[in-house]
């Protein structure tokens, strides 16, 4: 080969220096663990989201059945998950958590459980700290008001709160994920 002034040159071997490949390798190491990161994020925006979307259902659900069946619903919560329920609760004696709903003697039952990895605190009305003790139930009225309450689900230092309306049963939700 001539170059523009004229010189030869050698042809130099085709490949990579053992500096070049480091240097990629590196970059591609960096971009993985950036990578992993952002996975283990979603994880925990995912689960967070699937317990915060399932509760604001279940009270919505509540609210409409105690309206229209004029009949008072309650949401009980235990240390798996919750239940939405039309028996009142017995006291100290919270709900089992099964997987699906399901109909037991004409009583509507429907039950909800956690993702894996999340946890679970409430807030009842008239307190101030957050308790993760499991028989606390919500109430929903027939006259459309329910029960003032705050819950949280956390994962790690993710978490996801919910504030819940006592006229509308409509959450105001503030999600952080780490």
């Amino acid at each position: 080969m001539t170059s523009a002034t004229g010189e030869g040159r050698a042809r130099s071997a085709a490949g990579f220096t053992l500096f070049e490949v480091l240097i990629v390798l590196a970059i591609i190491a960096m971009f993985t663990g950036f990578f992993l990161l952002r996975f283990d994020d979603g994880v925990a925006e995912e689960s967070l989201n699937q317990a915060a979307t399932d509760l604001k259902s279940a009270a919505l659900k509540a609210k409409k059945r105690a309206y229209a069946f004029r009949r008072d619903q309650y949401i009980v919560f235990n240390r798996g998950g919750f239940v939405l329920t039309e028996s009142p609760p017995v006291a100290d004696a919270a709900l089992a958590i099964e997987p699906r709903p399901e109909n037991r003697g004409g009583v509507f039952n429907e039950s909800y459980r956690l993702p894996p990895g999340t946890e679970m605190q409430l807030m009842p009305p008239g307190t101030t700290r957050w308790t993760g003790e499991p028989g606390i139930f919500w109430t929903f009225r027939s006259s459309g008001l329910s029960d003032p309450l705050a819950v949280r689900f956390t994962m790690g230092k993710s978490y996801a709160r919910l504030q819940f309306n006592v006229l509308t049963g409509l959450a105001e939700e503030e999600i952080f994920i780490e």
